[in-house]
């Protein structure tokens, strides 16, 4: 049983000082706060971290990018790291995909609060209030088997003369996840005897070592594409003396994206759709520190005439008069991207809208791929004959729905080019 109430913060793919994506065109003023974006996001999980008297910062893969070397993303780190070692706050770092072990020991010296763990096999780290044992924080990988007997060796002597324990955080090692696609997952997955599992979200399941019930994934605090929505944050885990458990999201994105479907049912008319799509808008809940709000529309209809919504310009000048009356120079930043309705499937000759079908069809139905298959995809194609470095990554970012979605909007677009010939 715990002495005291423990309080741990959870972050998770920081991608420090990396670019936003899929934001589309932006003015001076609001490329500054998305250029910022991950690093005031940071800066404000330090804050939080002092504020809460955290006992510790856990870190769970992908803090930056080591295929693209930042001095501002270096000099963050240790500006925070050093501002939490003035408070005697230790920082545990479980290295990702993107921030493998070899990049972190390249890294300038870090203050003394900070532990990387660069295997499965390294020291747990206690954390201690006053003397007295709080948790220990032990690194784990998709392999691991910590059984309860196991256990015991590991607390080696910590166990109280009641038979207590202290509250075991276990940290999964993203950088040594393997391809378990073709294992069966009751042979991969092992029971592992702790109490909270920190890892990132994205993780397949037989990768990990434990029971879903334990696991805590972490999304990142600052969403880099329009498909992360909503408030992004941290997680505070608070454990109070009968090991009873207390979860507190708390939100640190200066820029939020959002995604709304809109139907012209009924108000086709431009001063209608304004009307209904800002009373949909002011309903969003304001959160602290937000900055930027970007917002994608989906126009729709359930039937009827399209009333000239298929066309990208009408829809850009949807989208230009949302932003000119929600923006707030002085305030809260604004910008909204509209996207055109689908074109009617009844416009298209009867021969071609059965392939057409016959495609979408497809894509819905076809099992999305890895990004690891899609990068190997690009390579076989040659695209680093054609194309200038840093597709590599480009392929890495990129997610499995982007490319169905992307796909989807150029089958309507070239089937409906054939329909207007």
């Amino acid at each position: 049983m715990a002495v005291k109430s423990l309080r741990i913060l959870h972050a998770a793919n920081l991608q420090l000082d990396c670019p936003l994506r899929t934001t589309g065109p932006l003015e001076d003023e609001i490329r500054e706060i998305v250029e910022s974006a991950t690093l005031l996001a940071f800066e404000r999980i330090i804050t939080t971290a002092i504020e809460k008297n955290v006992d510790a910062l856990l870190i769970t893969g992908n803090t930056f990018d080591a295929s693209y070397p930042s001095l501002a993303a270096e000099v963050a780190l240790w500006d925070g790291f050093n501002r939490l070692n003035e408070r005697q706050i230790p920082v545990l770092i479980a290295p990702g995909k993107l921030d493998p072990v070899a990049a972190w020991l390249e890294l300038p010296r870090l203050p003394s609060n900070v532990t990387i763990f660069e295997n499965a096999n390294g020291t747990p780290v206690e954390l201690t209030n006053q003397g007295k044992l709080l948790a220990i924080v032990v690194p784990v990988v998709s392999e691991s088997a910590i059984e309860p007997h196991h256990l015991i060796g590991l607390l080696n002597g910590r166990m109280t003369a009641q038979g207590d324990r202290p509250f075991v955080i276990g940290m999964l090692l993203t950088d040594r996840i393997t391809d378990h696609s073709h294992q069966p997952k009751q042979v991969m997955a092992r029971q592992a005897a702790i109490d909270w599992l920190a890892c990132p979200t994205g993780i397949d399941g037989i990768s990990l070592p434990i029971v879903d019930d334990r696991i805590h994934a972490q999304s990142a605090p600052q969403g880099m594409s329009r498909l992360e929505t909503g408030a992004r944050g941290v997680t505070l885990l608070e454990v109070d003396a009968q090991r009873k458990t207390k979860i507190t999201r708390i939100a640190v994105a200066p820029v939020r994206w959002e995604s709304f479907q809109q139907s012209i049912d009924q108000h086709p008319g431009q001063d209608q759709l304004l009307e209904r799509m800002l009373s949909q808008f002011e309903k969003l809940p304001h959160v602290n520190g937000e900055q930027l709000r970007l917002i994608e529309w989906q126009l729709d209809r359930s039937a009827g005439d399209a009333h000239g919504w298929q066309s990208d310009a009408t829809a850009s000048e949807l989208a230009e008069h949302l932003t000119r009356i929600s923006d707030q120079p002085d305030g809260l930043r604004c910008l909204h991207r509209v996207i055109p309705l689908e074109s009617d499937l009844t416009l298209i000759e009867p021969a071609h809208r059965e392939v057409l079908t016959e495609y979408l069809l497809a894509l819905q139905h076809r099992a999305p791929e890895t990004r690891a298959t899609f990068g190997k995809w690009l390579s076989q194609a040659g695209v680093g004959d054609v194309v200038n470095g840093g597709w590599e990554h480009w392929a890495e970012t990129i997610t499995p729905e982007q490319v169905t979605e992307r796909a989807n909007q150029l089958g309507w677009k070239w089937f409906s080019s054939i329909a207007k010939k």
